[in-house]
């Protein structure tokens, strides 16, 4: 497949004859990192529900087309030391045990959200992906809110995290799923992504992932 042929490529016998050419069958190279919000605000209207089912429905079609992907999440908790970011795993990049779906069921509303700490983790780790293309989905209900962590000051931190992390070549896309659409926009600026219909969250998320895959 291509535009523009190339006639020295004529003899070749792998179908390789086109400039800047992309058979069918090869895999995009781009990696996915998913970060679900856990927080308490995901029980109301089933939105934990869908971002499970989008969790799923996300890592399968990445998978199908070998697009390395994972899928974290991220609340707060407590330690000896006090309030604390927790983490869940769900997949890594490099698939440990065939187990990613039935861990993805987990996926629930839990304590209070903690953003930054969570987002800068898991772009650090797409960040040292090798593939050209890098896609950061984050699924949230609200802009963050933890003791000692809301307001201006936490939005500030969010934002400096998204340029550091778009400066390395990472592409975000935040999908607002709640009533507080207007300050995740406000936060994220263009990389906004307004889920009006809790239905269409899946579909709309593998379709933004497919706007990239050039076959």
């Amino acid at each position: 497949m291509g535009r523009r042929l190339d006639v020295h490529a004529l003899p070749r016998n792998d179908g390789r004859v086109f400039y800047k050419n992309a058979l069918p069958t090869e895999a995009p190279e781009m990696a996915i990192a998913l970060l679900n919000d856990e927080s308490g605000s995901m029980s109301y209207g089933d939105r934990a529900t869908y971002a499970r089912a989008s969790a799923i429905i996300l890592y399968d079609f990445c998978r199908s087309l070998n697009i390395s992907i994972m899928v974290y999440g991220h609340s707060t908790g407590y330690s000896k030391d006090g309030f604390c970011v927790d983490l869940y795993s769900y997949s890594e990049f490099d698939e440990i045990d065939g187990n990613d779906r039935f861990r993805m069921m987990d996926i629930s509303a839990r304590g209070s959200n903690r953003d930054g700490a969570a987002i800068r983790f898991v772009a650090e780790q797409l960040s040292k992906r090798p593939e050209e293309l890098k896609i950061f989905i984050l699924i949230s209900d609200g802009q963050p809110a933890d003791y000692g962590y809301e307001g201006t000051a936490a939005e500030d931190d969010l934002r400096g995290i998204k340029r550091e992390y778009t400066r390395k070549g990472i592409l975000f896309i935040a999908a607002a799923v709640g009533e507080d659409k207007e300050n995740i926009e406000r936060i994220y600026g263009d990389s906004f992504l307004d889920i009006t219909d809790l239905n269409k969250l899946p579909v709309t998320l593998t379709n933004a992932v497919k706007r990239h895959i050039r076959l």
